[in-house]
């Protein structure tokens, strides 16, 4: 039973791990987009 409960709790970590390293991939990336915008409007 014990082993049962240690699986769920690996893979709901992993799972958060997962999301939250997307989640901080996509935060840098929004940031870069808006940064490559902001410079295109200061250019043109």
């Amino acid at each position: 039973m014990s082993n049962k409960v240690k699986e769920i709790l690996m893979v709901g970590a992993l799972a958060g791990v997962a999301y939250y390293i997307s989640r901080c991939y996509r935060q840098k990336k929004q940031k870069q987009r808006e940064l490559r915008e902001t410079l295109h409007f200061q250019i043109f």
